[in-house]
């Protein structure tokens, strides 16, 4: 079994804004445009967070045992971080329905999102259990996008005794390029990506992030191929000049992608540019208020540069919008810093 609903419909739904699904909030037609949106692969902002959370818990109040509203709610909790009341809701839908891809596929991503909470040797019987998921979900629906991603990421990151293997990776992030309808390209051609650079095969990485970029089918993605590009040279080529060339690109084609933003800060930065890297992480901050790694960053950095009130000002910021993030006590300890050298 597929999935529960017809692929033509969840075509259809993926296209519809998340305001026109809720239009008869909780409906089943609302329902499959959350589980679609849940699972389309893309980030979800805190607006469309709150119009799923308000489709799915009128769906829950009027139809609570409605197989798909209780999928819903599974993605809900994964998304708001509650992944242990996820991975239990989930393990309870695959005893009633075990031959629905989609759900072993979730199973398998919420048992790796949860792996680190896990003691030393539970891991291992964890990142089984989730590799087997993937698996099942694979033999279920060849052409279901999460478990391949999370297979491939699998290989590429387990050590070789715990199954890990840059071929089966390859494999996986080849027959992601290979999906009918070129859904599956980009993270295809993401994964080659990494995989060619870990073994510092940088014309290779170049040649996959150029193919990403200019591909022509419904699913191509330009600006985030180029991120994903900028990504790698500056964080495992270690090469922020060129990262600079790759996002002076981006800005072009998407100045209010505050990914980008950071990402150029960040390289700014390495090459000793402060100023420069003050600007770029502003700007992040000015378009997404809650760019959590641009905040701090243009905190540290305004201290540096013995700016003790602004810095100040962003670390108390960071504190406010950001309590239970590891850095928060040193940006608290930060703020009380600039603030006694600015008086």
């Amino acid at each position: 079994m597929r999935s529960k609903v017809s692929p033509l419909l969840v075509s259809a739904l993926l296209l519809l804004p998340a305001r026109l699904c809720a239009a008869d909030v909780g409906d089943p037609a609302a329902i499959e445009g959350v589980i679609a949106q849940a699972r389309a692969m893309r980030q979800i902002t805190p607006a469309d967070l709150a119009s799923i959370e308000t489709t799915v818990n009128a769906a829950v109040a009027s139809r609570p045992e409605d197989e798909r509203v209780r999928y819903a709610k599974v993605l809900l909790d994964r998304a708001k971080g509650d992944r242990r009341t996820a991975k239990t809701s989930i393990e309870a839908l695959i005893k009633q329905s075990p031959d629905v891809a989609e759900y072993r596929a979730t199973h398998g991503t919420l048992c790796f999102e949860g792996i680190n909470d896990a003691g030393i040797f539970e891991k291992m019987s964890i990142a089984s259990m989730g590799r087997s998921e993937y698996e099942k979900a694979i033999a279920l629906d060849p052409a279901l996008i999460e478990p391949r991603i999370g297979l491939a990421r699998f290989y590429l990151n387990a050590p070789g005794y715990a199954g890990g293997s840059y071929k089966k990776a390859e494999e996986q992030a080849n027959a992601l390029i290979a999906i009918p309808g070129g859904k599956g390209e980009f993270f295809g051609r993401s994964l080659l990506a990494d995989i060619y650079a870990d073994q510092s095969e940088w014309p290779k990485v170049e040649e996959q992030f150029q193919l990403a970029e200019s591909s022509t089918n419904a699913a191509a993605n330009p600006v985030a191929a180029m991120r994903g590009y900028a990504q790698i040279l500056l964080n495992k080529k270690k090469d922020p000049a060129a990262a600079l060339v790759v996002l002076e690109r981006a800005q072009n084609a998407a100045a209010d992608d505050a990914t980008i933003w950071f990402l150029t800060g960040e390289s700014k930065k390495s090459l000793g540019d402060d100023q420069g890297a003050i600007i770029a992480y502003s700007k992040a901050i000015e378009l997404k208020p809650d760019a959590v790694s641009s905040r701090f960053a243009l905190a540290e950095l305004l201290e540096k540069q013995k700016q003790y009130a602004q810095a100040a000002i962003e670390y108390r910021e960071f504190v406010s919008r950001f309590p239970a993030d590891p850095r928060a006590a040193t940006a608290a300890t930060g703020a009380a810093r600039c603030e006694k050298k600015a008086k």
